[in-house]
């Protein structure tokens, strides 16, 4: 895989909270219902995520189940984005070697984005604060593009 095809890939996918931002802003009436569902979204997208990655590995039954086990405890008890979207630029590195599994795996982190970035969105922001605000999000989790981008350049040949 080419460096500009996985840059892309991750870069595109890493918009999506740019894009749910965006959204969220079109949306302000609807945010006060949705935002109740977007933290469990969230982590069935992070689930799918996984269930992706560990799929691609062909891991055993049981280290499946165990992986499952002590990803659902990290979900129930604390939940921190900044490392989420770190472990998904590890993954999408993890499966870089195989462009469609690359592409399912940025899509997810992109619908993931998107309910990230719609969640993170404040209904009482005025419009001239919405492009700091925006960039705040982005930054944020600029984890996931430096993770990413970092693993390739180290350990791709």
């Amino acid at each position: 895989m080419l460096f500009l095809q996985f840059a892309a890939a991750v870069v595109i996918s890493w918009l999506g909270l740019l894009a749910g931002f965006i959204l969220a802003t079109m949306t302000k009436e609807e945010l006060p219902t949705a935002k109740k569902y977007f933290p469990w979204l969230e982590k069935l997208v992070a689930l799918a995520v996984a269930a992706f990655v560990m799929d691609f590995f062909s891991l055993s039954l049981v280290a499946k189940a165990a992986a499952y086990v002590v990803l659902l405890a990290f979900f129930i008890f604390s939940y921190n984005a900044k490392f989420v979207y770190a472990a998904f630029g590890a993954a999408v590195f993890a499966v870089s070697r195989n462009s469609s599994m690359l592409l399912i795996t940025a899509a997810l982190v992109f619908l993931f984005g998107l309910l990230s970035g719609s969640n993170s969105f404040k209904t009482n922001l005025r419009k001239r604060d919405m492009v700091k605000a925006a960039a705040k999000v982005l930054t944020d989790k600029l984890f996931y593009p430096a993770v990413a981008i970092m693993l390739f350049l180290a350990f791709s040949k």
